[in-house]
């Protein structure tokens, strides 16, 4: 953009001060993707002039789109202003030919006298931005927004008839799946350009002020209340899959580990029906336990069964579906557990556990699990406090450690990886904002149980000559 030519932009002590804009490539990059596409996605590390490219553009609108409507949509108030600071700094400084006299200079809006076209700031919360018609759309560190779905539905057709939207962001480590990252891996395929920019495409940095500011992490995480780690993964990656990795700081797993674990996930060898997955099927002196985390199936958590044998540590056989509501996930589960001869069961008994319990218990399931209270009462199913929870992931992670059972499921091991220790909630584990944890609490409960199991013989009436070898006359030596 030769627009750029005339740019000037503000690098605040102990920097340049007024300096002209400098055309790095990857700035320039983004430059040609607003020359002509749409729609675009922009993964960034931080500090790289992306936001002051932002106020160029908008001013540009400004001055040569007669009627256009830049909306900039920051994570709060203060980004919002600060923003649109930028775009006020950039107007006041261009060629004097250019300047017209101000119509609206507000926190929030910015306006020439004589010209239909401005630009409005705001933050991104559920409304904000609703009823503009805007020709340019743009929401600045995106992944960091509380209401950035909401928001988005809000905003998205105002550019329908033909406007432009640009969404850029770091990547928020503390949440595995958003719907910044969404468009960004679903690139080029959701009609999204997708753009990455490392931590070194500033040409001025190298390893060594990578190294330099590696050292000076601590003070700077510590002001942001991060783990210093967290904080070079989060705020300068090298490249996109890092970006959007798990923090390797607040994973309750071992990344590594679940890597390897990876290598031994298969597909089922057999299914009941839709739902139940069988990886290794019933066998004679196997000692089974079984665990479930229910949901109400309407396409958000999942509702999860695992049956694991505790002898081999394989996770034999499972259910995994966010559509089954809690009296389809006991009927499936009943189904599930007469494979393994009715073992061991704990169904955790939350707000939907209840009607899993309820519906099981009035089909007489002979081994429902039942844990004894402080006052020495006996209560069915599973029940998760602080001293169960603290207690169902401590083992779980001691037992990937010690590589103590084999997950075949390849989906239900990748919510593993989103199991973190919470820098915001006192390092409490639990599944990342907007992730999944059932698969890994199910399993979590039928491992606590592991204790209770038995060894699984035939039931009374079954042919044993079926289920042992069988002997053969000898008919030579």
């Amino acid at each position: 953009m030769d627009f750029l030519d005339y740019v000037y932009v503000l690098d605040p002590p102990p920097g340049k001060g007024k300096t002209r804009f400098e055309k790095w490539p990857h700035l320039m990059e983004i430059a040609d993707a607003l020359s002509t596409d749409r729609l675009i996605v922009v993964l960034k590390a931080r500090q790289l002039g992306f936001s002051w490219l932002l106020a160029a553009y908008a001013v540009w609108l400004l001055l040569f789109k007669e009627g256009s409507v830049v909306l900039l949509l920051s994570k709060g108030l203060l980004e919002s202003k600060a923003l649109l600071r930028k775009c006020k700094y950039v107007y006041k400084h261009l060629p004097g030919q250019w300047l017209k006299a101000v119509d609206a200079d507000a926190a929030s809006e910015f306006s020439l006298l004589g010209s239909e076209s401005m630009i409005i700031a705001l933050p991104s919360t559920e409304e904000g931005g609703r009823s503009e018609t805007a020709t340019f759309v743009a929401q600045d560190e995106a992944d960091f927004h509380e209401f950035l779905e909401m928001n988005f539905a809000a905003v998205k057709p105002t550019i329908d008839a033909g406007g432009q939207m640009l969404m850029g962001s770091t990547a928020k480590k503390s949440r595995l799946t958003s719907l910044f990252k969404d468009l960004f891996k679903g690139a080029p395929g959701n009609t999204w350009r997708a753009l990455f920019m490392p931590w070194n495409a500033r040409p001025s940095r190298d390893k060594e002020w990578y190294e330099r500011v590696r050292k000076e992490a601590p003070g700077l995480a510590k002001a942001l209340k991060m783990d210093p780690e967290l904080y070079m993964e989060q705020e300068y990656p090298a490249t996109a899959p890092e970006a959007l990795a798990p923090a390797k700081s607040m994973a309750a797993f071992n990344l590594d580990i679940l890597k390897e674990m990876e290598k031994q996930t298969r597909s089922a060898k057999s299914t009941k029906g839709p739902h139940i997955k069988v990886y290794m099927p019933w066998r004679i002196g196997g000692r089974y336990a079984a665990g479930t985390d229910t949901s109400h199936g309407v396409g958000g958590d999942y509702a999860v069964t695992t049956m694991i044998d505790t002898v081999t540590g394989g996770v034999v056989a499972d259910i995994m579906s966010n559509k089954l509501g809690p009296e389809e996930l006991a009927w499936e589960s009943l189904k599930l557990m007469a494979l393994y001869r009715n073992p061991i069961w704990a169904i955790e008994d939350n707000e939907w556990g209840i009607i899993t319990i309820k519906a099981v218990q009035r089909e007489r399931y002979p081994r429902l699990y039942y844990r004894t209270t402080g006052t020495n009462k006996r209560e069915v199913g599973w029940h998760t406090d602080e001293r169960s929870r603290y207690m169902l992931w401590g083992d779980l992670i001691e037992a990937v450690n010690g590589r103590l059972f084999t997950v075949f499921n390849a989906d239900g091991l990748t919510q593993f990886y989103s199991v973190i220790r919470d820098p915001d909630h006192g390092g409490r584990i639990g599944a990342m904002e907007g992730a999944h944890d059932d698969y890994p609490t199910a399993l979590g409960i039928a491992w606590q149980i592991r204790g209770n199991a038995t060894v699984s013989r035939p039931p009374a009436g079954e042919r044993p000559d079926l289920l042992a070898p069988r002997l053969v006359r000898p008919e030579r030596w």
